[in-house]
């Protein structure tokens, strides 16, 4: 999951103590998008970062928007700021695996103030540079662990990106048909520019559709479709394939294999899979151009 690099600033001390957050780090460019407070390091490849979530939209037990963009915004700073990546590289996913306690709910009227530990397990060096961190995340809500995740962070110099995305490394930006979305209900959501699926030409079949006033979504321009775009796709793909039950993804595995771009329809389809008793599993494939660029396999209960 490819991901623009900020304005380049000079790094963070990665000396003992707390450290603010700095929206640079986290390649955003909405400060009231940055989740994280503070970070700090507690012994050498783990860390600890403070996270206050907004309160969920009406109905909802938790935003896994809010869970995605914590895990990625940790990354980002603990490379950044600990471990040196440049902000003029660019961030690269090809992961995201997590899983949720079930049940897991935050305050639905009140920020929720939360703990991530962040563990590097593995760190790759070319030349003088990180060029990737294999890392595990814990997040804790009153010291109780509630959702874990593990995704590895690469970097591509602005030549090597710019090689790999020829023509596509500039877009016109929003310039692309924006697809009525379906009904917010059957996705999860309660507004229709939350929504990422557009009718498709057949059951459990729907299109992606980038609406950029989806601000968390699409925070700036960028030359991809985003790989947390393409998560919530899978996310509300499960849910409007389930529904009218009622859908708790507590597990997902993630990979994305290309770049989606915004110059072509994305397809979107999901499969409902054999699971464990208790629970359901759903397969979303996310293709364009008769490739397939991201898979997500979510699983937890439904009733």
């Amino acid at each position: 999951m490819p991901d623009i690099p900020a304005v380049p600033c000079p790094p963070l001390s990665a000396a003992e103590g707390r450290d603010d957050i700095r929206k640079e780090y986290v390649h955003l460019g909405r400060s009231d998008m940055v989740l994280l407070t503070s970070w700090w390091r507690r012994e050498d490849g783990e860390f600890s970062l403070s996270a206050r979530w907004p309160a969920p939209a009406a109905g909802l037990a938790y935003d896994h928007r809010m869970l995605t963009q914590t895990v990625r915004q940790s990354g980002l700073t603990i490379a950044h700021a600990a471990y040196g990546a440049p902000l003029s590289d660019h961030t690269v996913l090809s992961y995201f695996d997590f899983t949720v306690t079930p049940g897991f709910e935050v305050p639905p009227d009140t920020p929720c103030d939360l703990t991530v530990e962040v563990t590097v397990k593995n760190a790759k060096e070319r030349g003088r540079k990180v060029s990737s961190l294999d890392m595990e995340f814990r997040i804790l809500q009153g010291g109780s662990l509630v959702a874990r995740a593990d995704s590895e962070f690469g970097w591509l110099s602005t030549r090597v990106y710019r090689r790999l995305r020829g023509e596509h490394f500039t877009v016109d930006w929003n310039a692309w048909p924006l697809p009525a979305p379906v009904d917010p209900r059957t996705v999860g959501r309660n507004a229709p520019v939350d929504v990422v699926l557009s009718a498709g030409d057949g059951p459990r079949h729907w299109q992606l559709r980038n609406d950029v006033e989806n601000a968390v979504l699409y925070d700036h321009p960028v030359d991809h479709v985003p790989g947390l775009a393409l998560m919530e796709a899978a996310q509300q793909a499960a849910n409007a394939a389930l529904f009218p039950a009622v859908f708790e993804a507590t597990t997902v595995t993630s990979a994305f294999e290309r770049y989606a771009e915004f110059d072509s329809p994305c397809w979107i389809r999901a499969e409902v899979l054999p699971a464990a008793s208790g629970e359901t599993s759903v397969l979303v494939t996310v293709a364009q151009d008769g490739e397939t660029v991201f898979r997500s396999r979510l699983s937890g209960p439904c009733g």
